[in-house]
């Protein structure tokens, strides 16, 4: 009789755990691609912060382009900070940031977009991979 009391009761319990691995993978599985999503549309970001140009308007092709990117971008950064520990969104938030400030303003002479984006851009990477596990 123990064996059986023992077996049906341990049904429910692994039945639980199952839901819950499930659940927390389905989470993770959300997170992810929502890195994913953050990361391709901050490269296509930089790629506008590269090649601005030195004068324009809101009518050039190039400004048109970056605007719909940087309010993507905007958006997921906003997510971020829903689904993820705020450590996560302020690295996030500070990437960002820098990366508006570059497009919207530009450099100055001999400043390098590539330096002046990287301590974000490794801060948020690594925020992301220790949340991320």
């Amino acid at each position: 009789m123990w064996g059986q009391g023992g077996a049906s009761g341990d049904a429910p319990a692994s039945a639980l755990r199952r839901q819950q691995v499930e659940l927390s993978e389905a989470r993770r599985a959300e997170r992810l691609a929502l890195l994913e999503r953050f990361v391709e549309v901050a490269a296509e970001a930089e790629r506008a912060a590269f090649t601005r140009p030195g004068e324009w308007d809101e009518a050039t092709p190039w400004f048109v382009a970056t605007q719909d990117a940087m309010t993507r971008l905007r958006v997921v950064e906003r997510l971020i900070r829903i689904q993820f520990p705020l450590p996560v969104h302020d690295a996030v938030r500070a990437y960002f940031l820098g990366l508006n400030r570059v497009v919207r303003e530009g450099l100055s002479d001999g400043e390098s977009v590539r330096d002046h984006l990287e301590d974000n851009r490794l801060a948020f990477l690594d925020a992301a991979r220790a949340v991320m596990g």
